[in-house]
């Protein structure tokens, strides 16, 4: 079970990933460029993993409403250029910290994806971890990336206001940090429009419901196409 399922009280629930729809950087991805690389027309399809927690796993929902899946869709059907195929990847664990997906990458990546999206770091901020340490764990799932050369981009997260001021500030900052000191792009927040919104949510409060899934899809689907490789004419 999820570490989140520990704090699921009503008031804290309320709060729990409650994005906002501001942002460090006014709701944009950090400037860093795009992928360059031309997929080969191997016929192959272009892999993208998204290493996350039981927000992307699929907590509570099936396999073909999480939003890995639909990602998968939505490429298919609205970026299929030049005949690329995509196969998006759930690399999802349910109660997964910044550690946990820093000692599972290696993994990953005996087979390369062709694209990573790291959406990691809310069980750390539950847990209390140090964001010094989750900072440390983050930038090591990206460096093993980009000695492959897979191109990766990293969502960010927020935590409630109980954690206090200093925390919470550490916590937040290290994502676009991050994406700054590497280069990276930053999706600023996973669940924009999904957290703390009942009708976007199981009965839990906390997990999305098909409904929150579509909204991350759509979500991580407008970041993502920005950066995504050109294909050939």
């Amino acid at each position: 079970m999820s570490i989140l399922h520990h704090w699921a009280n009503p008031w804290f629930v309320s709060l729990l990933f409650l994005f906002t729809t501001g942002c460090p950087d006014g709701g944009q991805t950090t400037t860093a460029n795009s992928p360059t690389l031309i997929h080969p027309t191997t016929g192959q399809p272009f892999r993208i993993l998204i290493l996350g927690d039981s927000l992307t796993e699929g907590y509570g929902v099936s396999p073909s409403q999480c939003y890995p899946t639909l990602l998968e869709e939505m490429l298919n059907e609205e970026h299929s250029v030049g005949g690329t195929r995509y196969e998006v990847i759930n690399g999802g664990v349910t109660g997964s910290t910044t550690s946990g997906g820093a000692s599972r990458i290696d993994w990953h990546l005996q087979n390369p994806p062709d694209f990573l999206i790291v959406a990691l770091g809310g069980n750390d901020g539950l847990r209390g971890i140090p964001p010094e340490e989750s900072k440390k764990n983050l930038r090591s799932i990206v460096l093993q990336a980009q000695k492959r050369e897979v191109p990766v981009i990293i969502a960010g997260m927020k935590m409630p206001p109980n954690y206090g001021s200093q925390y919470l500030q550490r916590f937040e900052n290290m994502f676009p940090q991050l994406a700054e000191e590497l280069n990276i792009p930053l999706l600023p927040f996973l669940l924009e429009g999904v957290g703390g919104e009942p009708q976007m949510n199981l009965p839990d409060r906390i997990h999305p419901n098909p409904a929150g899934h579509q909204r991350i899809c759509q979500t991580v689907y407008q970041h993502l196409i920005k950066h995504l490789p050109k294909t050939q004419p």
